[in-house]
């Protein structure tokens, strides 16, 4: 049996430092990440409402399409979440940000 390599023992002193001072690189938190592809993947829909006044039947339906998209990554956002609770202040201000062009895109296709 070969004794551990110096850099094993480097990180082992690393990981339980950082976990005795709460610093954690990988806290598994979720952050302003979990909601950016939510919010990329409401664009289309967004561009697609703001650029044609009325789309047609084809046009109409991809952005619902990418619409029901973007709600379901934001169900995937609120359940890592609910699992692993939220980061910070940045994580909900962009959870806020998605969750209110979700809205105003919702409405808009509504009328």
């Amino acid at each position: 049996m070969t004794p551990p390599a110096a850099d094993d023992n480097a990180n082992d002193a690393d990981a339980r430092d950082d976990e005795a001072h709460g610093t954690r690189a990988n806290d598994d938190k979720a952050s302003e990440g979990t909601w950016g592809l939510a919010l990329l993947a409401i664009a289309p829909t967004a561009c697609l409402t703001l650029l044609t006044d009325s789309p047609g039947t084809f046009w109409y339906a991809v952005a619902w399409v990418f619409w029901g998209l973007s709600a379901a990554l934001l169900t995937a956002g609120w359940t890592e979440v609910v699992r692993h609770g939220a980061r910070g202040a940045t994580g909900w201000t962009t959870c806020a940000l998605t969750h209110g062009v979700l809205v105003l895109q919702a409405v808009h296709l509504i009328t």
